[in-house]
């Protein structure tokens, strides 16, 4: 139970500590937006590496802002041939997040 107040409290502190968890969630979403590029790859090895993902691995503030905000995950550039596996259970992903954002 120590273990979990103390994670609590720090996550508390952070986002006191975050500028972008003091800002309405338009506003950080608008900036994060502004992070996505006009076009990029899809593919299982760079996934990791789009902008939608990266968001996520910062904290969960700016986790809770990434998927909270449809318009990130509504531009994908599917590039030919898609290899390995999982890449329908990960474009599903993706698309499910788009909500109904149109694509």
């Amino acid at each position: 139970n120590l273990e979990k107040s103390k994670r609590l409290l720090q996550r508390q502190l952070n986002a006191l500590r975050d500028p972008v968890a003091r800002l309405p969630l338009e506003i950080s979403s608008d900036i994060f937006a502004l992070c996505i590029p006009l076009s990029f790859g899809f593919s299982l090895g760079r996934l990791a590496d789009a902008a939608p993902v990266l968001l996520l691995r910062v904290c969960n503030t700016w986790t809770d802002i990434a998927l909270a905000t449809p318009a990130l995950w509504a531009t994908i550039d599917i590039t030919f041939p898609c290899r390995g596996t999982g890449v329908e259970a990960v474009l599903g992903k993706w698309l499910q997040r788009s909500g109904t954002h149109p694509l």
